[in-house]
């Protein structure tokens, strides 16, 4: 409507005249031109501002892990509720994914003890996995060895072949660390069953547990790793070469260990 006064204007005509053919009250028209969004406005534009900047740049964070970032890097204090509020007027959401379909693995073993199960200590404990990523239309492997307690990736290997070698070379990186751990857990696959991978491991002597067959629970905070690596970043690349893996992999991981938002205490 503003714009049909407008052209009326710069025709010539009598703002008078323009008022009473539209049946616009002079008030509201002038109040409209003097019209200055309220504190609150101007607030809730400026969260929303930020609210799109903070999740153009962490698109994987839903609202409650923006409601952190922002407020650990503003003045404004948000709550939940608003940043949800602005997302939904926005139109954004986390950018989290359905898992890809992977090979399924089996053993032929029998079953070895779970060492960890019943532990509710969890320190001196490490977890081990690997996990399926794709490359141009095949796969690479992850393994990676995570600390339960600080929730950190602290040894991890990109591989084309899902060897044995490959699960026994991140146990060594560990152990150049200085890092002694009395367990590592993993599941029952041949790579872990394997005489190099078991004679590792009473090498450092530690002790090993697994997972039961059929229990990807039993190993549940590598796995919840794995699969947020790959709903967070994996899932929206295309490597072409196990060169592009490997560096987008680290600077995931480092992003991960060092400033990924966690909701858990």
């Amino acid at each position: 409507m503003l714009e049909v006064v407008n052209a009326n204007l710069l025709a010539g005509h009598r703002i008078t005249r323009i008022l009473s053919v539209l049946k616009i009250p002079r008030s509201t028209y002038y109040d409209y031109l003097h019209w200055q969004p309220s504190r609150t406005e101007r607030r809730r534009h400026l969260i929303k501002q930020e609210v799109l900047t903070a999740w153009l740049r962490y698109p994987m964070y839903g609202y409650p892990r923006l409601t952190i970032l922002l407020n650990q890097q503003s003045d404004i204090h948000v709550s939940q509720r608003l940043v949800y509020q602005q997302m939904c007027e926005l139109g954004i959401r986390s950018r989290m994914v359905k898992r890809i379909n992977k090979p399924t693995t089996q053993t032929d073993y029998d079953q070895r003890p779970n060492l960890i199960k019943q532990l509710t200590d969890q320190s001196g404990i490490l977890l081990t996995d690997i996990t399926y990523i794709p490359l141009n239309h095949t796969w690479c492997y992850l393994a990676s060895v995570y600390n339960p307690v600080t929730r950190r990736v602290i040894a991890y290997q990109l591989n084309t072949q899902m060897t044995k070698e490959l699960a026994t070379n991140v146990i060594t990186q560990v152990m150049a660390q200085a890092v002694k751990p009395q367990i590592i857990h993993s599941d029952m696959g041949s790579q872990y069953t394997s005489d190099l991978f078991e004679n590792t491991l009473s090498k450092y002597g530690i002790k090993h547990s697994y997972s039961r067959k059929g229990q990807p629970g039993d190993n549940a905070r590598i796995e919840s790793f794995h699969s947020i690596l790959k709903r967070e970043y994996v899932n929206f690349q295309d490597f072409k070469t196990i060169h592009e893996a490997i560096a987008g992999i680290d600077n995931y991981i480092r992003w991960y260990n060092s400033d990924r938002i966690s909701l858990v205490a």
